[in-house]
């Protein structure tokens, strides 16, 4: 496979993701194509979220005058006691690699500190469990 000359800007950087320790890339300048990146440790995945938007539709609360959350007069199928009104909104592109190979090239690719973060320690951990 050819190199790309891909200029690295984003950063690695320690998380948590549901009491588990992970990691995630935060975009360091303008240029940067995604907004963050996330890898969840379960799941063995890292979820991409890009710049690039599309209009979806979306249940939300419907609010009055002064935005307040408009009251159902009876609770609804979902248990929501407000009541919902349908709108179209903005939301980014998500992309899950789920092949280490693949994860690990991301990385290196985008990341200005893959060599020196310790990322793989959390992708393979030995022995690691779920804080309690």
């Amino acid at each position: 496979m050819s190199e790309l000359n891909q200029p690295k800007n984003m950063m690695l950087v320690v998380q948590e993701h549901r009491g588990m320790p992970t990691f995630s890339l935060i975009a360091i300048n303008e240029n940067c194509p995604y907004v963050e990146c996330i890898y969840v440790p379960d799941m063995k995945q890292l979820a991409v979220i890009s710049k690039t938007t599309k209009d979806t539709f979306h249940f939300l609360p419907r609010v009055d005058e002064n935005g307040d959350v408009v009251q159902a007069k009876a609770r609804k199928v979902q248990g929501r006691m407000y009541k919902e009104e349908r709108k179209q909104i903005k939301t980014y592109y998500e992309y899950t690699l789920v092949n280490e190979d693949d994860i690990v090239s991301f990385i290196e690719m985008f990341a200005v500190n893959s060599s020196t973060f310790p990322y793989k320690n959390v992708m393979n951990p030995e022995g690691a469990t779920k804080k309690k």
